[in-house]
């Protein structure tokens, strides 16, 4: 590790003298002793020292070892105690949708009293030309999604464009929808998937459901580009560091081209500001287009140490709020509907086909088990149809998963990705799942321990910046939320599946590293603390396994070390 790092951590670390040593050629820059290192290794060994060199690690056991790769110059680090694991690694994430989507207000709230009052304040102390905010929750709409009268009470004359929580809706004031020229003649986006909702006579409500609808109205109001995005994308990149996560698979670029994006990112590490690992997708949402050729050009272009273009994202289906997920049983408020899937089902499958021929591993947004199901039966399809090789597709989200499908993730080697935040019975859970699906179905949401038991492997995404209830990019909220199955302030509400679906936390943190890296096929580099492997590192002041696991998110990250760098050091 350079001597920036070792100058950082010393201000703020007790420091034993420098370890000494003939040899010529001393190995290690740093040595991290006294601390309980959980190396998420496949015995997961518990150990106290770790030795870096440059952007790897050249030791890991006791401290007694380190005689062998230590000498003069090399910076020995006592940790008191303090918990090391290897960089957390966040399967799912939209890093950087989150410099358009995280604008504004936040209005992340169940009261709508409060909601108006957060909106009416950002009106009032805001002179912006457009007001922006984020976070509008699906549950306190028991009676209709929110409209564009609403906003207009409060501010008629400039445009208001607000992101429900999810990221897949907005809701705006008349004047947005004046500006982007939406009236009642205006056709539907995607007819059928991304779509104005309407009154009774035709007009738009001022509700706006999906992605290509969304964007439809956002660039009539502002410029989204490059550069207006690079700036918040910037800002949470930082906070990433600070929460101990030090790679990222990125599931969708959105606001601006596939190819601005992986560039906007390219050029943050060019520029020694990219402080994760960011590996990205070609985002498919469209049947009417072949999406290798796109990906194969982003995995040519995209490859360096920091910003690789190595996966093709598949969306199949929505969500429960807007009844478009696929389900193997019908809605049980709406018996009758029988949603299609964003892309047909023959198109979906000869995408994985070819991609699993090309060496292309995919991903894919499935909320339903019919979802699931029809991407494990591509997966197998693909499996029977091309040579053996390394495999490692993936499924996002996976809500519910039917009972029939749980070894079969084992099976045919996919990992299974889900949001620790999203594992408790929430308000939206309470409310809109529960009147779609029924509380059975419900409660069996989120089946980890079954998956896993079954010999699949799971791994942590934490879709951010959006959500079913609560946006959290944290990879210690995820692990307390999924080991608990409650959201804090909310331990009188039964754990959602009760006490046999609470992870295990060997299993959670093995999620939000190993496992995630795996979905990643990254596993030979990053997510466990092995000799050769990339020095992803963080360091937590207490051991989570003696912390209750209800106070898992209060710990705090000392130091996050990503590729030998210092991206994060804890302030007095």
């Amino acid at each position: 590790m350079n001597k920036i790092i070792a100058a950082a951590v010393l201000a703020s670390l007790p420091v034993l003298a420098q370890a000494q040593s003939n040899r010529l050629n001393p190995t290690a820059d740093y040595a991290l002793i006294n601390g309980r290192v959980h190396t998420m290794d496949a015995d997961s060994r518990v150990v106290s020292a770790i030795g870096i060199e440059g952007d790897k690690i050249v030791y890991v056991g006791e401290a007694d070892g380190l005689k062998n790769v230590i000498g003069i110059g090399t910076e020995v680090i006592d940790l008191e105690g303090r918990m090391v694991l290897p960089g957390f690694v966040d399967g799912h994430i939209h890093a950087a949708a989150g410099g358009l989507i995280m604008l504004g207000v936040d209005l992340q709230t169940d009261d709508k009293d409060e909601l108006f009052a957060r909106i009416r304040n950002e009106v009032e102390s805001n002179s912006d030309d457009v007001i922006l905010g984020y976070g509008v929750r699906f549950n306190p709409w028991t009676d209709g999604n929110a409209t564009a009268a609403m906003l207009d009470e409060i501010d008629s004359e400039r445009p208001i464009y607000l992101w429900a929580i999810d990221g897949h809706a907005a809701w705006v004031n008349s004047k947005a929808l004046e500006l982007a020229g939406i009236d009642k003649d205006t056709p539907e986006t995607v007819p059928g998937f991304s779509f104005f909702e309407r009154d009774t006579d035709g007009n738009p409500t001022g509700w706006i459901v999906e992605i290509p609808a969304q964007m439809q109205v956002l660039t009539s109001l502002i410029d989204v580009n490059p550069d207006f995005m690079s700036e918040g994308v910037g800002q949470w990149l930082q906070r990433f560091a600070a929460a101990g996560i030090t790679a990222v698979h990125d599931h969708g670029i959105q606001g601006m081209s596939q190819q601005e994006g992986f560039q906007m990112m390219a050029d943050f590490e060019k520029n020694g500001q990219l402080p994760v690992r960011f590996v990205g997708s070609f985002y498919w949402n469209d049947g009417g287009v072949d999406p290798l050729p796109g990906t194969m050009e982003l995995r040519a272009q995209f490859n360096s140490d920091l910003v690789q273009a190595r996966y093709l994202k598949i969306n199949m289906d929505g969500g429960d709020d807007k009844w478009n997920a696929l389900y193997v049983d019908p809605y049980d408020d709406k018996p009758l509907l029988r949603p299609e899937p964003i892309i047909p089902v023959d198109l979906v499958k000869d995408a994985v086909r070819r991609a699993d021929a090309a060496g292309i591993d995919v991903t894919r947004h499935c909320f339903g088990d019919l979802a699931v199901r029809t991407l494990l039966d591509a997966v197998e399809a693909a499996i029977a149809a091309n040579p053996p090789r390394e495999r490692a597709h993936k499924i996002t989200h996976d809500t519910l998963i039917h009972s029939d499908d749980y070894a079969r993730f084992a099976e045919l080697g996919v990992i299974y990705d889900s949001t620790g935040s999203w594992m408790s019975f929430d308000p939206l859970l309470q409310s809109v799942s529960t009147s779609r699906l029924g509380m059975e179905r419900v409660k069996a949401m989120f089946p980890v321990n079954r998956v896993a038991d079954a010999g699949g492997v799971f791994s942590f995404g934490s879709d951010w910046p959006v959500s079913g209830y609560v946006s959290e990019y944290r990879p210690l909220a995820a692990i307390e939320v999924g080991t608990t199955r409650q959201l804090r302030g909310r331990e009188d509400v039964e754990p959602l599946g009760r006490e046999a679906a609470k992870l295990p936390l060997q299993l959670a943190l093995e999620a939000h590293t190993i496992n995630a890296a795996k979905g990643m096929g990254m596993e030979t580099l990053i997510g466990s603390l092995e000799v050769g492997k990339k020095a992803d590192i963080v360091v937590l002041e207490q051991d989570l396994f003696e912390v209750k696991p209800g106070q898992i998110s209060d710990v705090a990250v000392s130091y996050t070390i990503m590729n030998g760098q210092l991206t994060y050091e804890k302030g007095d």
